[in-house]
């Protein structure tokens, strides 16, 4: 049996892709990177906003197109979760549906012996994803995720540092840390934060040379954490903090539970930390949100805390609080976002420019026309590429390169030696 699998969404649920295709893998069946030839197709889905089930519906109408001749279409994950009577209503002709918590009977449905594999088939090269919990509690009020995957749950510190081992053995050498509160973990399972224990541990592992935090929240993220990010030199001197706004009114609104005084203070303190990348993300055009508030946001953005800006527009989304308050309208929202975008240009813009005839320390993860990698300050597929000129270069290795240019979002380098970077 050959299986193909298409995994949509965020670097969370890529880790439950990479785990289903490894149980399967392990258990006998041929992985399979196409669904040309394939005997069964699998979508991981993501429903977290529309954008999100848009995708999700045009790759099922897609994959259907390749169910001829008794191919079998499953689809599981979020999306399921979320909207599963509607889906089934939409698209009888996909095989089976599996919600979340069903992936076991997902893995026994096309093998008998999938389940007793933990293994993991990572599809990326030199780096990988590390989750260290699932669910939230944090219940902001614009937000689905409690709802598809419950509460907030750590994983044990034991099995994810046996994880990071194993990935290690694969070829690994960045393992990216992440969760819907990355910085909550442990809190719930040891009654106190374990994350900068468990840094440490990480760091400890031969072979790995860059550990990279991901989805810190300003409400739990510790002075301790910041600490281990400054003295651990394996510690990537970046971190990813979604703010989302910046006006405490809102972010009561939001209940994120943070104001705007916590969050300059967390931010005043990454910033003593030398040569550190701050990466967030806000949303604009939240229910109720002035023009004065949307203004304090970008006033905020501009005043240098930030190297990297996500932008999101609102999205009214059933069932969460926030859908029930009265909604800006439509073009209101558009012309912030596309304002937003324009000041997201520019800091990228300003800071590229800057790097340009630097040099870094730069793992060359994938190739297409040329080779793509990225430093310490950037992170795979979510910040700037760094497009590599040269010849001969391995996938998963690191080198030492000099920026020489930009194209668009992306920056150009050459390598400085041709030899693999010391680790």
């Amino acid at each position: 049996m050959k299986v193909n699998l298409v995994s949509l969404g965020c670097p969370k649920n890529l880790v439950d892709s990479e785990r289903i295709l490894g149980a399967l893998g392990a258990s006998g069946i041929v992985v399979s990177s196409s669904p040309q030839g394939s005997d069964v197709l699998i979508i991981n889905t993501c429903g977290f906003i529309a954008p999100a089930l848009a995708e999700t519906e045009n790759e099922i109408a897609e994959m259907l197109k390749h169910t001829e001749n008794g191919r079998k279409l499953y689809v599981v994950g979020c999306a399921v979760n979320r909207y599963e009577n509607e889906l089934k209503a939409k698209y009888p002709e996909v095989t089976g549906w599996f919600r979340l918590e069903d992936i076991p009977k997902l893995l026994k449905s096309l093998s008998p012996r999938a389940n007793d594999f933990h293994a993991r088939l990572p599809t990326t090269r030199g780096y990988a994803y590390l989750k260290v919990s699932e669910g939230c509690s944090n219940n902001c009020s614009y937000c689905t995720i409690p709802a598809i995957k419950g509460p907030y749950h750590s994983f044990d510190f034991n099995e994810i540092v046996k994880e990071g081992y194993e990935l290690v053995k694969l070829g690994i050498r960045e393992l990216i840390i992440i969760g819907q509160d990355t910085t909550r973990y442990g809190t719930d399972l040891y009654g106190k934060p374990m994350l900068r224990a468990l840094l440490g541990e990480l760091s400890q592992i031969p072979g790995v040379v860059w550990l990279r935090l991901l989805y810190a929240h300003p409400k739990t993220i510790d002075w301790d954490t910041i600490e281990e990010i400054e003295r651990n030199e394996k510690i990537c001197k970046y971190i990813d903090m979604p703010i989302q706004h910046i006006n405490s009114r809102i972010l009561s609104a939001m209940n994120r539970n943070t104001d705007r005084g916590r969050i300059e203070r967390v931010l005043k303190r990454l910033k003593k930390t030398k040569g550190i990348s701050v990466r967030t993300t806000i949303i604009v055009g939240y229910p109720t949100e002035t023009d004065a508030e949307f203004d304090e946001l970008m006033a905020f953005v501009t005043g240098g805390y930030f190297d990297w800006l996500g932008v999101f527009p609102y999205f009214q989304e059933p069932g969460t609080k926030a859908a029930g308050l009265e909604q800006l309208p439509e073009d209101v929202i558009e012309q912030r976002y596309k304002c937003a975008i324009k000041l997201q240009e520019q800091i990228l813009s300003q800071k590229n420019v800057c790097r340009i005839g630097t040099r870094h320390k730069t793992l060359i993860h994938a190739r297409k026309d040329s080779y793509i990698g990225h430093a310490e300050f950037t992170t795979p597929e979510i910040d700037s590429h760094i497009i590599v000129k040269g010849d001969d270069l391995q996938l998963g290795q690191f080198y030492d390169v000099r920026i020489t240019g930009r194209k668009d979002c992306d920056l150009q380098a050459e390598p400085v030696t041709k030899q693999v970077a010391a680790r």
